[in-house]
């Protein structure tokens, strides 16, 4: 059966937040005052990022050192092989940086996997700016994956993703594969998922997983 998958990044396939990583190591002070602002909801992630990507202060030499200090959840090779064999589809959904994406994947070996998310661009020998190729109007995050969810051709979908920004994507797919604060979220409002912690859990339940998306997708479609 084919059918597509779209994967978030920071906290999903990487231990961790990339972006924060990078402001953490490599910006000057001031954009823990925007981070603040996001979190009261006086901004949206696209502005957010975008005024902190300017507080970058790094060579591309230091920018690659930093990212190469990431580290994904080591299940994720063998849970993409997997997937793909059983005929997923897989897209890469973020809210984060491509650059930083496709660096720390081809670290690890995973390359060639299509990619929705911000764009960096290099304005000077040590500075950057980000732009939104795949934003949606009345969405204030840089990367809509309602809007990413809502393109893919009419076959069963499910979402795998661990936060806030996985939220509104949630109930645009099939089945979602929800860790940290999707799950509750998932919970909260009902919608069917499947808990994991690791993506080795889910290598496991893949044949399991790939039935219930059977049977769940004609029920969505049925609903809508």
């Amino acid at each position: 059966m084919a059918f597509d998958i779209l994967c978030d990044f920071d906290g999903t396939i990487s231990r961790s937040d990339v972006t924060d990583h990078l402001l953490e190591t490599l910006a000057r002070p001031g954009w823990e005052a925007l981070e603040d602002a996001w979190t009261r909801g006086e901004i949206g992630s696209a502005e957010c990022m975008a005024r902190q990507v300017e507080f970058i202060d790094a060579s591309p030499a230091e920018l690659d050192a930093a990212l190469d200090q990431v580290e994904i959840d080591p299940g994720f090779p063998a849970f993409l092989h997997a997937a793909q064999g059983l005929g997923a589809r897989v897209t890469v959904v973020s809210d984060g940086i491509d650059y930083a994406i496709r660096r720390v994947l081809a670290r690890h070996g995973v390359r060639g996997l299509a990619l929705r998310a911000n764009r960096l661009v290099v304005t000077g020998a040590r500075s950057y700016r980000l732009e939104h190729p795949h934003a949606a109007s009345g969405c204030p995050a840089g990367t809509c994956k309602c809007a990413v969810a809502g393109a893919l051709p009419a076959a069963p979908s499910l979402l795998i993703g661990d936060g806030r920004s996985d939220f509104c994507g949630s109930g645009a797919v099939d089945l979602v594969l929800a860790k940290g604060a999707l799950v509750a979220h998932c919970a909260e409002i009902g919608r069917r998922h499947v808990a994991f912690s690791e993506f080795c859990d889910l290598t496991a339940e893949l044949p399991a997983i790939v039935a219930l998306l059977a049977a769940e997708a004609p029920r969505r479609t049925v609903a809508a």
